[in-house]
């Protein structure tokens, strides 16, 4: 168990997950003496990589993006004086489908996707193209500064942002029936849908939008060396800037002194004081484990009573000789029985494999695997209680996931050199999330920005970051949730103006 060096910090981070590696890094570089605390032995949380000799896997970030229209990454990486440490791998497609028996490749670029739509379904030209354009343009709008008209001119605020109006409030399945009609072409416009981990017809069209943008242009990305590298790179800029990482260790309390944080109480009972506490551990564990419960307004009580956690997640981690090219893989690629998503999430609800797809990270990065062998990892949402323990249930699972994987992929099962499998449970145990929940909280319209927890908790003092606060789940989110937070402390505007100041030397 680790041990800090002294008592008293700037600022306190509870957990090392991107989030948290994030505010820690952005703090630290602002010239605050910061002490981060994770419970693992390692950095990452969800990012922290695992090693099965020879093989690499990342356990659930297995892509990452620039942010659409904009090279928010390598700004944020350069600003913190990492960019050298972390070589970003672009793919060359966005991702693959198949669905109720057809195959699809989705192409990079915003003018390939809407022609490649296009032609796909020339019968539903308009709609696809339309489709794509209504998700660009909410997204460009989502990232505009704030208007600079007084909130009580909501005219002029609609007038500016009239997409972002017109669909805060809807599902992905209300946009996508107002552009197109065809099933099968909803279908491969909203096929991502897992990565928000609901079905269209309960998923928020702007927690979509941003997402698929992001991957569409410029391009998905990869780490190389696995995105431990970025949770490595992150952690080092915290200890090179004065700032220190205890692992094996773990905040049992956050401690309160005339109503503002004071400082934590650590597991192996020492007392560290500090006047900012930045959580980056799930939100419920937060406010009802970590404070006393008379700390909190009964107001929020009630918010944070009525939020929904998000569904868990079923993972098979593999790796065989195949060849992807001659397959025609893309590097993730989504699998489907039928274009029925909402019926497919209510499986999942029941205790079945659903919202199913497979990632390939070896094709862009060799060294995760040997010559002639690729890591394929296989996903599915899953939900966390299933009538059994999971201890139990776990060897029935991977059957049914290595029977799902032959069916993507005929022949997989003979070509497998190693399997592993990790269940809901895992993820609680791991990173002590509400039943394992895999994206923070639902990604339905009343939980997505700005209706996601803020930053700014009832509690002075006291932050949150990661994809429990705003602006919500993936891995470029959490980075930009912990800028975000750290600028909230350092008094700056946004994380933008911190991040500028960061890079020039002038925070």
């Amino acid at each position: 168990m680790g041990s800090p060096s002294g008592d008293r910090f700037d600022v306190v981070v509870i957990g090392a997950g991107l989030g948290g590696l994030s505010a820690g890094a952005c703090l630290a570089r602002a010239g605050r003496r910061v002490l981060v605390i994770e419970r693992q032995d390692g950095p990452g949380g969800n990012a922290r990589a695992f090693r099965r000799d020879p093989y690499t896997f990342d356990p659930a970030i297995h892509v990452t993006a620039q942010g659409f229209n904009i090279a928010f990454l390598d700004f944020y990486l350069g600003a913190l004086g990492i960019g050298e440490r972390v070589e970003l791998l672009r793919a060359h497609e966005c991702f693959g489908v198949d669905v109720a028996g057809e195959r699809y490749q989705l192409p990079v670029g915003l003018d390939a996707l809407k022609s490649y739509l296009a032609e796909q379904f020339p019968h539903e030209a308009d709609g696809v193209t339309s489709f794509v354009e209504t998700c660009a343009q909410t997204t460009r709008e989502s990232q505009a500064p704030p208007p600079r008209v007084g909130l009580a001119d909501l005219d002029a605020v609609k007038a500016q942002l009239p997409m972002l109006f017109k669909y805060r409030r809807a599902t992905l399945a209300d946009v996508l029936d107002e552009h197109i009609k065809d099933p099968l072409a909803k279908a491969v416009c909203g096929a991502q849908w897992p990565y928000l981990g609901l079905p269209p017809g309960r998923l928020s069209f702007m927690a979509y939008a941003g997402a698929w943008m992001a991957l569409v242009e410029p391009g998905p990305l990869y780490v190389r060396g696995s995105f431990q590298s970025l949770a490595d790179a992150l952690a080092a800029c915290i200890e090179e800037n004065g700032g220190e990482l205890v692992l094996a260790n773990a905040a049992t309390a956050i401690e309160l002194a005339d109503g503002r944080v004071a400082g934590v109480e650590l597991d192996g009972g020492e007392h560290v004081a500090a006047d900012v506490i930045v959580s980056n551990a799930d939100a419920r564990q937060t406010f009802e484990q970590l404070l006393p419960a008379e700390a909190l307004p009964e107001r929020f009580s009630r918010r944070l009573a009525k939020m929904r956690p998000s569904v868990s997640a079923f993972l098979l981690y593999s790796a065989a000789k195949l060849d992807p090219a001659a397959q025609g893989l893309a590097h993730e690629h989504f699998v489907y029985p039928s274009d029925d998503y909402d019926a497919i999430f209510d499986g999942v609800l029941d205790g079945e494999l659903g919202g199913t797809w497979f990632s390939l990270p070896s094709v862009h990065d060799s060294s995760l695997a040997p010559p002639g062998e690729h890591v394929v990892i296989f996903s599915s949402l899953m939900a966390y209680d299933i009538g059994e323990p999971w201890e139990q249930a776990k060897p029935r699972y991977t059957e049914l996931m290595l029977q799902a994987a032959e069916r993507a992929l005929p022949g997989y099962r003979d070509a497998i050199t190693f399997a592993d499998s990790a269940t809901p449970a895992t993820f609680q145990r791991y990173t002590l999330a509400s039943d394992g929940a895999a994206y923070g909280w639902e990604n339905t319209p009343d939980q997505t920005v700005p209706k996601r927890l803020d930053y700014r908790t009832p509690i002075e003092g006291l932050f949150l970051t990661g994809h429990w606060t705003h602006p919500g789940t993936g891995s470029i989110r959490c980075l930009l949730s912990g800028a975000q937070t750290a600028a909230a402390v350092e008094g700056r505007n946004d994380p933008v103006e911190l991040l500028s100041s960061l890079a020039g030397g002038t925070a």
